[in-house]
């Protein structure tokens, strides 16, 4: 192959294309090392094979969004960006980039100089690997890897998809047949030393006169800087003119930059490739440096009042020829000084272009534009709220803050739009970042203007609500809405309706809150979009106040609008909020196919926008879709996970994701840390913390994991609770929570016929709140308590049914079985002529315990399973053991697998 001593790293990579399935390889390692030759024999391999090879290239100064998958697919990505240009389509464009993935070979070179744009969507590549076979490979130098891929790279490492290469210094035996038979066995040694077995430096030391060893430079640097010392000044300008243009560069611009007459250029350009300094490209006439380390001496080469005049006319020319605004931006930011009006408008029409895709580049041009404004700036406010509002979208929302906080210290004090504008701005941001309650005081000190009352009293009435202090929301919300009513400010209103609707339902008064849910819609739906698209939080928490009040259908209709007017407005900030509430109404009605795709689309907005806090409420919701259709240490590990990564995530975040870690411990068998999560989140027995929609559900598993304990007192007065909660909401839901509760303690305590009233009562109320996962549940668990065969074996088969069409498949599974058990239980005759079973017949119940102790659960698993405590299993067992006439639980085990 054509490199040297790399025989072990070379084998990594072909098993990365052998494996069959996704395979992500790093190369990591000093400049020079060889990672970019080593990329090249794996494209060589994989074109052999006839596999699909896509690479592309980062470079060390322009830093183009997307640069190095523009440079990997072509026309193919230039179609994706077409099919996604919209204002919010970067979520999009990730999702569809991923398609590219199966099949291919995609080589990412220098990825430690990736843009803003191409880190994300690599973060995004390695949290949904494809199916398949595809290999991604990236080179990079660890220490300039960028932040955010340093840490996804570290969390992945352990994947058994995954392969880290380090690309470390030739050996003496490897530096010497790098450098051949030719060169003497002394100077061999000498270069090694020199060059440390790096074999770019090795390379470039080859380079020098045998003669000069004994003034053998103290870097490599000097020795590139050298290779540059015998060029005449017209081919040294052609050079640097060159690296100004990029690390790939079009003949025909080189003579302009450098100010070479056009035979002068082309002479020049003879004599650096005869001189191995650039290479022609096999692409027209484009040519490009031998390596980046060289275009990075050579561009340094040149004195800065030079650079500064290339980058100048690079930009003029390249205007004149129509290129585009962002490769235009690259020269001005390096060229225009203070005070050039038409560099900014170039950099803010470059930011405007860019802001949907790579937000975090066109904040870049913001701020250059802010800095060519020099002292003007402070009369554009409107310009820094740009770049505040573009990095909220980019997800860097401390900086936004700071610039908001910027602004209102420049703009006067009073009354003004400006104002105003940057206070509401600051409290959204705010709540993103999970801290609303940090800008309460300046929207108070604000309300005293008289500007924008009812804005402002809104603002603080939603800061409220993100923390949780749902009695003051709606205090504040009612007097925004009485302000909204004076001020006619229309739009408002509905605004602030749908916010007190939600504030309602999280304070528990669901008739209130119902009344303004009525109220709000009425307007929602009237309102035609361009009226909603600034006012999509109306809709947002008129959604979230369907899905808590059981109006599911409507929830999906007002959200999934919510959703296309936030996509189409570029309102990227929203998504992840409504993509969680579309979760959770499919999750409630078992659509879990279409609640995990909503779940996993919600993750990737929160990330994308940096708020913890949606980011955990997605995860938690993923958590919940996972302990229905997925294994439960799957979804305990999850969970775990989910709760491991809150960050700075406060309010209804860390609830849901603390909430589905506890039942993730309830269900693998671990009923003491499950309570001790709930108490310890919910603070204390009657989990006052925990957002009244959904606490009959968490004091459900609360009195589920004091049943396995053996706590059957604790477990009446959470059943009470959730009682309590059921009847002050009014919500099915609730009333199917409580009964389930109490169906389970019933049957601990002794009460069969009781439990199974309650199962009954239970399925009943979650059929009449539309939520089928719950209602299968119900009529589960009355099916394990029925004594009657034919009763048991029809609410199993409802069970079933109903778990079947949710996609619950290892529920549908144990429905099935459990109805299987019931329906074929038979009684063999005895030799006189009489049925027996043999020894003594099992109980329904007892045919259940010895089945589950014949799959391996413990007596505390079964317990939770049953729902009832373990000693209650421990007496159940014990009459086991006393029929069948054995004494262990593999005899056990045995007598089951032998069908008893």
């Amino acid at each position: 192959m054509g490199v040297v001593g790399r025989e072990a790293q070379l084998g990594e990579l072909a098993r990365a294309l052998n494996a069959g399935t996704f395979r992500v390889v790093e190369l990591l390692g000093e400049p020079g090392m060889g990672k970019t030759a080593l990329l090249t024999e794996l494209r060589i391999a994989a074109s052999a094979r006839r596999s699909r090879v896509a690479a592309g290239k980062a470079t060390e100064f322009e830093r183009l969004p997307f640069a190095m998958f523009s440079d990997a697919f072509g026309d193919a990505w230039t179609d994706l960006l077409t099919s996604v240009d919209t204002p919010d389509g970067r979520a999009a464009l990730y999702r569809s980039a991923r398609s590219l993935l199966p099949g291919a070979v995609l080589v990412l070179d220098d990825v430690h100089w990736a843009d803003e744009a191409s880190v994300e969507l690599i973060e995004h590549v390695l949290r949904h690997p494809p199916e398949g076979p595809a290999v991604l490979a990236m080179a990079y130098r660890p220490r300039q890897l960028p932040d955010r891929l340093a840490t996804a790279f570290s969390a992945l490492a352990g994947e058994e998809w995954w392969q880290r290469i380090e690309v470390g210094p030739l050996t003496p035996v490897e530096a010497a047949a790098f450098c051949g038979d030719t060169v003497p066995a002394g100077r061999r040694e000498e270069l090694y030393v020199a060059s440390g077995g790096n074999p770019f430096y090795l390379d470039a030391l080859l380079r020098l006169d045998p003669g000069d060893r004994e003034e053998l430079p103290d870097t490599v640097r000097a020795v590139l800087i050298g290779e540059l010392a015998g060029l005449a000044q017209p081919v040294r300008m052609v050079a640097q003119a060159a690296a100004v243009l990029g690390e790939e560069f079009e003949a025909g611009l080189i003579g302009a930059v450098a100010q070479t007459g056009d035979v002068e250029t082309l002479v020049a350009l003879d004599e650096l490739i005869a001189r191995d300094l650039i290479r022609q490209s096999l692409v027209g006439q484009r040519f490009r440096f031998r390596h980046p380390l060289l275009r990075s001496v050579v561009y340094g080469s040149a004195g800065a009042g030079w650079r500064i005049g290339a980058h100048g006319r690079a930009a003029r020319l390249l205007a004149d020829r129509g290129a585009s605004l962002a490769v235009q931006a690259i020269h001005l930011e390096r060229s225009a000084t203070i005070g050039d009006a038409g560099a900014v408008r170039v950099l803010v029409r470059a930011a405007d272009q860019a802001s949907s895709l790579a937000p975090a580049r066109a904040a870049h041009w913001l701020r250059e534009a802010l800095r060519l404004l020099g002292d003007r700036a402070v009369d554009q406010p409107e310009l820094s709220m740009r770049l505040a509002h573009t990095l909220a979208v980019a997800g860097q929302l401390g900086e936004s803050r700071e610039i908001l906080h910027e602004v209102l210290g420049r703009l006067p004090a009073g009354p003004s739009d400006q104002r105003l504008e940057a206070v509401t701005t600051l409290a959204m941001v705010e709540r993103l970042l999970g801290s609303p309650t940090g800008v309460k005081r300046l929207l108070l000190s604000e309300l005293g203007t008289g500007k924008g009352k009812a804005a402002l009293e809104l603002e603080v009435a939603a800061g409220a609500m993100r923390g949780s202090q749902f009695a003051t929301a709606v205090s504040w919300g009612e007097r925004a809405l009485e302000s909204a009513v004076a001020e006619g400010e229309q739009e408002l209103i509905s605004t602030i309706t749908a916010l007190l609707a939600l504030a309602h339902t999280f304070y528990g008064s669901t008739a209130e809150a119902a009344a303004h849910l009525d109220e709000a819609v009425r307007m929602i739906d009237r309102a035609q979009d361009r009226m909603l698209t600034g006012q999509l939080e109306s809709i947002l928490r008129a959604g979230w106040t369907e899905v808590f009040l059981e109006r599911h259908d409507d929830a999906v209709r007002h959200l999934t609008r919510g959703l296309e007017l936030a996509r189409a407005g570029g309102r990227s900030y929203l998504l992840a909020d409504i993509l969680v509430g579309l979760a959770y109404t499919c999750l409630w009605t078992g659509r879990l196919v279409e609640a995990a795709r909503h779940a996993d689309e919600a993750f990737e907005a929160a990330v994308l926008v940096g708020s913890d806090e949606l980011r955990t409420m997605a995860a938690g919701v993923g958590v919940a879709v996972l302990m229905w259709t997925g294994e439960p240490a799957n979804a305990l590990r999850a969970a775990e996970k989910a709760v491991s990564e809150m960050g700075s995530a406060a309010g209804r975040g860390p609830t849901i994701a603390a909430g589905m870690l506890a039942q993730a411990k309830l269900v693998t068998g671990d009923p003491a840390g499950a309570r001790s999560t709930l108490l310890d989140i919910g603070g204390g027995e009657t989990l006052p913390q925990l957002e009244f929609p959904t606490r009959a559900a968490w004091l459900r598993t609360l009195a589920h994991a004091e049943l396995a304990l053996g706590d059957s007192a604790a477990a009446e007065l959470s059943v009470q609770r959730a009682e309590m909660t059921a009847s002050v909401s009014g919500l099915n839901g609730h009333r199917g929570h409580a009964s389930l509760a109490r169906a389970a303690l019933q049957l601990a305590t002794g009460d069969p016929a009781g439990a199974v009233a309650a199962a009954a009562e239970s399925a009943a109320a979650f059929e009449a709140a539309g939520m089928r996962l719950y209602q299968a549940q119900g009529h589960m668990f009355a099916g394990s308590v029925l004594e009657d065969r034919t009763a048991a074996m029809a609410e199993f088969g409802r069970a079933k049914a109903l778990f079947g069409a949710c996609g619950a498949e290892p529920l549908f599974r144990q429905a099935e079985i459990h109805q299987r058990r019931v329906g074929g239980r038979t009684r063999r005759p005895a030799a006189n002529g009489q049925h027996s079973d043999g020894p003594t017949p099992l109980s329904d119940r007892e045919r259940q315990i010895a089945e589950l102790v014949a799959a391996g659960h413990t007596n505390r698993q079964i317990a939770e399973r049953l729902f009832m405590s373990p000693k209650t299993v421990e007496a159940h067992l014990s009459r086991i053991f006393t029929k069948l006439g054995v004494k262990t639980r593999a005899a056990v085990a045995a007598a089951w697998t032998q069908g008893f």
